[in-house]
């Protein structure tokens, strides 16, 4: 049966043929459904039109969705742990991130170098580390999104700059802004490094600094430019254990324990959570396991609910 394409579709036809967006496709496709003759010979065309109507509406959702739910401060953890860096513009944040990692960021004397959430890998003995460099906070202005991403750090490095003449009015401001978004800085999980103490002054000032929060917080005086290899060292150790995770060796029964690849648990975690973690049946079958390195003698038989400690090698009972 002849088609008999009407002159409305044949222009619909023509729109389509000529547009340049997905929207002006769409458009004319639809004057094309709209106009086509209904019966048997264009069953296949209708068809046809549908389905590229179709795959058109799909694909406009799928951008608009996208569009909708993008947020640069939702960055997959990657890595045995995740770390924010946060703090006012040219505190030292990004010279942090370039020191402990292998990422580059924009370093300049002037502020808001960072504009988006820029992640790099630090490596710690046998384990990697993912550290988050923030935009920078202003006062009286933190973005939702970004209290979002703290949220579901591991933990949260906040740095200071030690010339500032206002650093005791910047520690107080920040603590605000936190609390107005209804987020509170925890002990065990923050590490404030004011950075910058070079001179008597700026010692003087720290200590000052220190008296008033280290009750609140785990503090140190430092400088970035001037750091040596055993403080860097050192500042890698102390953000492994604000990371608040152990590390795991498994030993399969009669054979070396595997030193190369550890699993890496929260501290507290017991016997139960490895052998979930090395298989979620594992832990259904579980009886105890042998443990070298925290138990009172070597190779000693623990229950499934014996807490691990950092670097114990772990023989699983089933």
């Amino acid at each position: 049966m002849p088609a008999n394409l009407t002159p409305q579709y044949r222009e619909a036809e023509a729109r389509y043929r000529s547009a340049k967006t997905p929207e002006e496709k769409l458009k004319a496709l639809e004057e094309m459904l709209a106009t086509i003759p209904k019966h048997k010979g264009t069953e296949k065309l209708q068809a046809e039109i549908k389905q590229k109507i179709s795959k058109l509406r799909k694909s406009k959702g799928e951008r608009k969705s996208k569009g909708k739910l993008f947020d640069p401060y939702l960055i997959e953890k990657v890595g045995a742990a995740q770390i924010a860096i946060i703090g006012a513009p040219n505190s030292g944040k990004s010279t942090l991130l370039s020191l402990l990692t292998r990422a580059r960021p924009e370093i300049a004397d002037y502020p808001f170098t960072t504009h988006s959430p820029l992640p790099g890998m630090m490596e710690y003995e046998d384990i990697q580390i993912q550290l988050i460099d923030f935009p920078p906070w202003l006062e009286g202005r933190i973005e939702g999104n970004a209290i979002g991403a703290l949220r579901r750090a591991d933990g949260i490095i906040v740095v200071m700059d030690g010339k500032s003449e206002r650093l005791l009015d910047e520690m107080e401001s920040l603590l605000q802004d936190l609390e107005e978004n209804k987020f509170e800085l925890e002990k065990e999980k923050t590490l404030i490094l004011v950075n910058k103490i070079e001179t008597p002054l700026e010692q003087e000032n720290f200590s000052i600094f220190k008296e008033l929060y280290e009750e609140e917080f785990a503090i140190r005086g430092i400088s970035f430019l001037t750091i040596s290899v055993e403080e860097k060292e050192s500042l890698k150790r102390d953000i492994f254990h604000l990371a608040g995770i152990i590390r795991i060796y498994s030993k399969p029964p009669g054979k070396p324990p595997d030193l190369s690849r550890p699993f890496v648990l929260k501290k507290g975690e017991t016997v139960k959570d490895l052998a979930r973690a090395i298989h979620k049946d594992l832990a259904y079958t579980l009886k105890g396991a042998r443990v070298w390195g925290s138990a009172k003698f070597e190779g000693q038989l623990v229950t499934p609910d014996y807490v691990l400690q950092d670097k114990d090698i772990v023989e699983i009972k089933t």
